[in-house]
């Protein structure tokens, strides 16, 4: 009896030490709770159970490395020649939903939907519903049909990318997506003004808090996936909600009487606020128009502050800027607060920058459309309007390339999504190339702002809009002088000075504008005196 109990005791002991490994010892010990050690017939059954389960580990053990998590998939099915996929498994046929017949979806509609475009480049199979099966390519076939969705990156950068994503062709689009949004963006030198948004903040709302789940999920799966049901699902996640407006007022009723409270009552602060119509910029202009002198005031310091005030805000008026410090108690901060947010405009919401419009409908034969003004878009003349028009389509732009990654993804479960992915990007060049034009208007501006009639200050702007506007200038400056120039001795004395500064608050204490600058003078023809800082153009080499 004591023997016999001895040996129940040790046998689940040595039942593990038979079926661990490779069995893992968590799984024994919930597979033999199920089984009475006591009664042989059942001890059997756990027998029978833990010798079926070894079998299959040792199976698994065998088998090679899969990181593609399909678990020898690739290596069951075969692809025939006419694009169709057999898999020789147990679980029966099932239909073909591989990753990358997908991926076609965005490529198809981004390059073009031309019968051309139906065979590619590649030695990849067209499946017969006309879409691309990626399916035991090589690396260099990969390469090339990377190559025909994104024309513009170079064969290098495609290469290196599927070297760094294991020649993984999903991974390697959403890569290749954002490096051809930055290729997009201008390029930024020196203390540039304009902000333009770098590395993950070009993707990144300022206002995003986090993802969060939809409470209409069960809904939303009972509605067809439509481009319309789906539009709401393409918003960002971190989209603001609508400002209740009484809060807004609130607000900047507080901003503004928290900084004029030793000057001004909240009731004066109140009504100025309601005649100019809500607005927190005009409310304050206006009192510091209403309090601001006739004359400049000779005082030292106030001459001071308001020097240091005109630094941070040359298109204000010095009188303006005077009133600024008389509401305020003659606090420079509190003048600069109230400066900055009388420049500032506000910026539109990206829901009414970027929309689908219907398209117009179709006419009779007998109809004739009417011919519609051409309206050329319109280009701002401030330096503050024309930044914050780039920023807000830089951030419109990042907006709708983010939209389209998401619906890109969601194009693999939805084949219609794949549209609205080139519909998106379509809106982000769009936007990209409106920034850019409201950027080099918003340099235009910055350099008018400290430049003269014969003195041009390029000090804040990048190396591109340089070149640009000093080719423009000079061209302006030759044509101004008339008939002068062509007399003899009629220019003499006379130049044009181009500012660019010795770079010492560049990165390296190098100059940037100087050489780009002079290198383009001297290839359009123009006689140049370089010094330190300075280029001094003086007129025009004669061509033999």
């Amino acid at each position: 009896m004591v023997d016999e109990t001895n040996n129940l005791l040790h046998l689940p002991q040595e039942l593990q030490n038979t079926y661990c490994p490779p069995l893992d010892t968590a799984l024994f010990s919930a597979i033999i709770s199920d089984f009475d050690l006591t009664d042989p017939a059942s001890l059997e059954q756990l027998k029978d159970t833990l010798d079926a389960l070894k079998v299959s580990a040792e199976e698994q053990q065998d088998l090679p490395f899969d990181p593609s998590g399909t678990g020898g998939l690739a290596s069951a099915e075969v692809v025939q020649n006419d694009g169709t996929t057999s898999r020789n498994d147990t679980n029966g046929s099932r239909e073909d939903t591989d990753i990358t017949s997908l991926q076609s979806d965005l490529s198809s509609v981004w390059i073009g939907s031309d019968d051309s475009r139906k065979i590619g480049a590649g030695n990849y199979i067209i499946s017969s519903e006309g879409l691309p099966s990626l399916t035991g390519l090589t690396a260099e076939e990969k390469s090339i049909y990377l190559t025909e969705m994104f024309p513009s990156v170079t064969q290098y950068t495609i290469k290196h990318t599927l070297t760094k994503c294991d020649y993984d062709v999903d991974r390697s689009m959403d890569v290749l997506l954002n490096l051809s949004f930055f290729d997009s963006q201008p390029t930024v030198d020196e203390d540039t003004i304009v902000s333009i948004p770098k590395g993950i903040e070009g993707f990144v709302s300022p206002n995003t808090n986090g993802k969060r789940k939809g409470k209409n999920k069960r809904a939303r799966a009972k509605n067809s996936p439509t481009l319309a049901n789906n539009e709401n699902l393409m918003a960002p996640s971190g989209a603001k909600s609508p400002t209740n407006k009484w809060d807004a007022a609130r607000e900047d009723l507080d901003f503004i009487h928290s900084r004029t409270s030793s000057i001004l009552q909240k009731e004066t602060v109140t009504s100025t606020y309601h005649k100019n119509h809500a607005s927190c910029a005009k409310t304050i202009e206006n009192l510091a128009t209403s309090h601001a002198p006739t004359k400049a005031s000779e005082d030292a310091v106030t001459v001071s502050q308001v020097a240091e005030l005109t630094q941070d805000f040359p298109s204000i008026p010095a009188t303006t800027l005077e009133g600024l410090l008389i509401i305020t108690g003659n606090s420079v901060s509190a003048a600069n607060e109230l400066a900055r947010a009388m420049v500032f405009r506000p910026v539109p919401q990206l829901s009414d920058i970027i929309r689908i419009n219907a398209p117009a409908p179709i006419l009779d034969e007998d109809e004739t459309p009417k011919r519609s003004q051409i309206t050329t878009p319109r280009i701002t003349s401030t330096y503050g309007a024309a930044q914050n028009m780039a920023d807000v389509h830089f951030a419109a732009g990042s907006t709708a390339f983010s939209q389209a990654s998401s619906a890109y993804r969601r194009s693999k479960s939805d084949r219609l999504m794949g549209g609205a992915a080139a519909y998106y990007a379509s809106v982000g060049r769009d936007h990209l190339e409106r920034a850019k034009r409201e950027a080099s208007a918003a340099a235009d501006a910055f350099v008018n702002l400290q430049s003269m009639a014969d003195v041009l200050d390029l000090h804040g702007v990048g190396v591109q809009d340089a070149v640009r506007i000093a080719n423009s200038r000079v061209s302006q400056w030759w044509e101004g002088l008339g008939d002068v120039k062509y007399t003899v001795g009629g220019i003499a004395g006379r130049s044009y000075k181009i500012i660019t500064g010795a770079g010492r608050h560049s990165r390296d204490g190098t100059s940037r504008l100087g050489p780009a600058v002079g290198k383009m003078l001297a290839r359009e023809g123009w006689k140049v005196e370089v010094s330190e800082g300075v280029l001094t153009v003086t007129g025009k080499r004669r061509t033999k």
